[in-house]
């Protein structure tokens, strides 16, 4: 049998481990503040598709009269 290092391959195993979880970490605020301004963008949207469509039927009322 292979006289394995069990102790040096722990230490490995751990630092990666902490290197994987900082990067999700990362990975994880940059895809909120991401979320977060893909809501925001939408949510002007709506409310400008909302205000055009106000004007749309202002200006049919004005046009029929």
């Amino acid at each position: 049998m292979a006289n394995i290092n069990w102790k040096a391959r722990a230490l490995d195993r751990r630092i990666k481990n902490k290197k994987i979880t900082k990067r999700v970490k990362e990975l994880t605020v940059s895809r909120d503040k991401w979320k977060n301004k893909a809501l925001a963008r939408k949510k002007e949207i709506d409310s400008l598709r909302k205000q055009v469509s106000m004007i749309k039927k202002n200006i049919q009322n004005i046009i029929g009269m």
